[in-house]
């Protein structure tokens, strides 16, 4: 992996780490962080998960006029933490690695956890994004994707009259 693209690929993971903390998907991001830098080894994992969790705090503690020059140290000292990881793997664990890394960098910009619904309600109604069952029912329009309302439909079982 080139030079330039260790840089940038570390540069972006450095800023989704620091983008992802108090969202949604911190936790996901802080544990898959941790795993990465850790490879199999439990003491580096752990360690990485308290700095991880440093940041964090330095994030929430910062009052709202310090928080940019909070984030921006907080996205440097991951950015080099992480090229520093690269560069010290060989070429074949590089690739690998930078998948993962290009994985919790789309994770952290999503800012909302993986197979949660997300609802929001306002003055005409509730807006639900992902896949939304109901056990109850709904009165709506405009719906897109899976959406189950009621008991969902099973099979007639052999030898049952049909429903």
């Amino acid at each position: 992996m080139l030079v330039e693209a260790f840089t940038a690929l570390a540069a972006a993971g450095g800023a989704g780490i620091v983008q992802a903390a108090g969202t949604d998907v911190w936790t996901a991001v802080r544990e898959r962080v941790a795993r990465l830098l850790g490879r199999g080894r439990p003491e580096v994992e752990q360690a990485a998960l308290e700095r991880l969790d440093r940041t964090g705090q330095a994030l929430e503690a910062a009052a709202p006029e310090e928080r940019e020059g909070v984030a921006g140290r907080q996205a440097a000292s991951w950015q080099t933490r992480l090229e520093d990881f690269l560069d010290g793997l060989d070429p074949i664990e590089q690739a690998a690695a930078g998948a993962q890394l290009r994985a919790l960098i789309e994770l952290a910009a999503a800012g909302t956890a993986p197979d949660r619904v997300q609802v929001r309600a306002a003055d005409s109604g509730v807006t639900a994004g992902g896949d939304v069952t109901n056990h109850g029912g709904a009165i709506g329009r405009d719906f897109g994707g899976p959406v189950t309302i009621g008991v969902p439909d099973r099979p007639t079982p052999p030898g049952a009259a049909p429903r």
